[in-house]
């Protein structure tokens, strides 16, 4: 039976309607694969930072906080669920829906904080491979920062001073509490259309220096795909979008505001995996480059007896990927000091035009091995000693940016 307090604020319900239908479960799954999702990419992200034995720098930080973000996001919409979120408003008590909104409110304040969050890191992520910045691109980037880090700021401002009381923006509906709000759902739509702009800036900030970068059609197309599986979240941020501006305008508002949930979970969390992706190329470079050893080991002792093995991590004395007793020299950029590696994305084979000054973004690998008292390698950046039957490899991402102009 419908509450009466419902009955009086909403009217009754339409004929066509269910009311035992219910999208908690489908709900609940979503925002909790996705809270998943975003977890497993970050722990494979400090996974990468630790095989490495980089330090983390801001844009890891930042991650993590946008992490946890997600994981308050995930578990106010699951709370939300159990009061009515995903379930049609006639369905839901008032006590329900008084307790629904008061996570409503927590969750502008957290979402905003998760948003900006993961916004910063991708902007530090920029900052630290593209430098030295253009003008133009450093212009961008304190533009992009600027519009990421007002967001929260308005929206927790506003959110703060929505209701007088402040009180009766979860006790509206009661009808036995007099206060005034300003208009929440035409401010929920305009800052997610700001967010979404937003979105669409920071994805389109690396190509125009990609395009720039002087290296076959081929590694900037692979690149560029890379950085466009940022496209996911400006379409995540456009169905949010839809969803807000239904939710405006229907009086079922509990039985969409589970849509808004999912996909308020689901912008921030898709942006998470995005930005973790880039971090992960050393750790399939590893695992491709171990299957390989592996698969060449089986085929030299059952092929071939053993011989001279694997290149990847052999002991010959040839130049090539293995390792010899020399000198291990790599066509890269330099290392940027004391603001830590930046990232590139595995295409490390050698330009045809040997005597080019192409802009490389290559996979620079730090070797030392043992086997050989007298075996030394000299990285392409600091120093390794061999220890003897140890076999040690650790990769690192660097770049070179020599434009087409001057810098």
């Amino acid at each position: 039976m419908t509450d009466p307090a419902i009955l009086a604020a909403f009217g009754p319900p339409p004929a066509n309607v269910d009311l035992a239908e219910s999208s908690v479960r489908v709900n609940n799954g979503a925002v909790i694969g996705l809270l998943c999702t975003s977890f497993v990419l970050v722990v494979l992200r400090f996974m990468a930072r630790w095989t490495l034995r980089n330090p983390l720098l801001a844009d890891d930080w930042a991650i993590i906080a946008a992490l946890c973000c997600i994981g308050a996001t995930t578990g106010l919409s699951v709370s939300g669920s159990s009061v009515g979120a995903g379930r049609h408003v006639w369905a839901v008590s008032l006590d329900d829906l008084t307790n629904l909104y008061r996570f409503l409110y927590t969750y502008t304040f957290v979402y905003g904080a998760g948003c900006t969050s993961t916004r910063v890191s991708i902007l530090f992520f920029y900052r630290r491979i593209f430098s030295p910045l253009e003008k133009s691109l450093k212009i961008a980037l304190i533009f992009a920062t600027c519009i990421t880090v007002a967001y929260p700021l308005i929206v927790w401002i506003t959110m703060a001073n929505a209701c007088k009381p402040l009180s009766f923006f979860w006790t509206q509906f009661s009808g036995t509490t007099t206060g005034k709000c300003i208009n929440i759902n035409q401010f929920f739509l305009a800052t997610g259309i700001i967010n979404m702009l937003n979105d669409f800036i920071i994805l389109a900030l690396p190509f125009p220096r990609i395009i720039k970068l002087q290296m076959t059609l081929q590694k900037k197309a692979a690149i560029c795909c890379i950085m466009a599986v940022g496209i996911f979240v400006c379409v995540a941020s456009i169905v949010r979008i839809h969803f807000l501006s239904s939710f405006m305008n229907t009086a079922d508002i509990t039985y969409l505001m589970g849509p808004v949930f999912i996909w308020s979970t689901i912008e921030p969390s898709v942006a998470i995996v995005c930005a973790c992706l880039p971090h992960l190329a050393p750790l399939v470079r590893i695992a491709h480059r171990s299957i390989s050893s592996s698969y060449r080991s089986r085929r030299d002792t059952t092929g071939k007896g053993t011989g001279s093995g694997g290149r990847a991590l052999g002991s010959g004395s040839g130049p090539g990927p293995g390792l010899g007793s020399g000198h291990h020299h790599h066509k890269g950029g330099s290392i940027l000091g004391n603001r830590g590696q930046p990232f590139q994305y595995g295409f490390n084979r050698k330009s045809k035009n040997k005597g080019s000054d192409d802009d490389e973004i290559g996979l620079t690998n730090y070797v030392t091995a043992g086997g050989n008292d007298s075996a030394s390698i000299t990285p392409g950046y600091g120093h390794g000693s061999a220890v003897k039957g140890e076999i040690t490899v650790q990769s690192s991402f660097v770049q070179s940016s020599t434009r087409e102009g001057a810098l």
